[in-house]
């Protein structure tokens, strides 16, 4: 899936390559590490997936401040899964940042304009309109 959508290139390569190698056999403190050096150096998809180790505490403890930082530097780097997250974990439900449903909105409306299959359905329901 990410394949389809990240453009090729080294950073995307190693971060499938820390799924296959660590994650999908649940060494997730090695793969934890390999995405923060890569998320380090402001590639978006290790952001987000640093925000969402941080937010279920995979491979290093629990932080949702931490999720909350790394989402949201992923979904200004423009990826679409960290605007989805950012609207739905964070701003909708009020989890670190005070509930604020615009915010939510905003952050779905850019994912959809990216292309994310979920946030084009929510934006639809919630009669946001969607101008790619």
């Amino acid at each position: 899936m990410a394949e389809n959508y990240y453009k090729t290139c080294k950073e995307l390569d190693e971060c499938n390559e820390l799924i296959e190698k660590y994650y999908l056999s649940g060494q997730y403190k090695k793969c934890f590490d390999g995405h923060l050096k890569i998320a380090e150096k402001g590639y978006p998809l290790a952001e987000c997936q640093i925000g969402y180790f941080y937010y279920e505490g995979l491979g290093i403890e629990k932080d949702i401040d931490k999720s909350f930082y790394w989402t949201e530097r992923a979904a200004k780097h423009g990826d679409r899964d960290a605007q989805v997250n950012l609207a739905e974990l964070f701003y909708e439900k009020g989890c670190v940042v005070e509930k604020d449903n615009e915010k939510a909105k905003e952050w779905y409306k850019k994912a959809a304009i990216n292309g994310h299959p979920e946030a084009i359905k929510k934006c639809s329901s919630l009669g946001i309109k969607v101008d790619s």
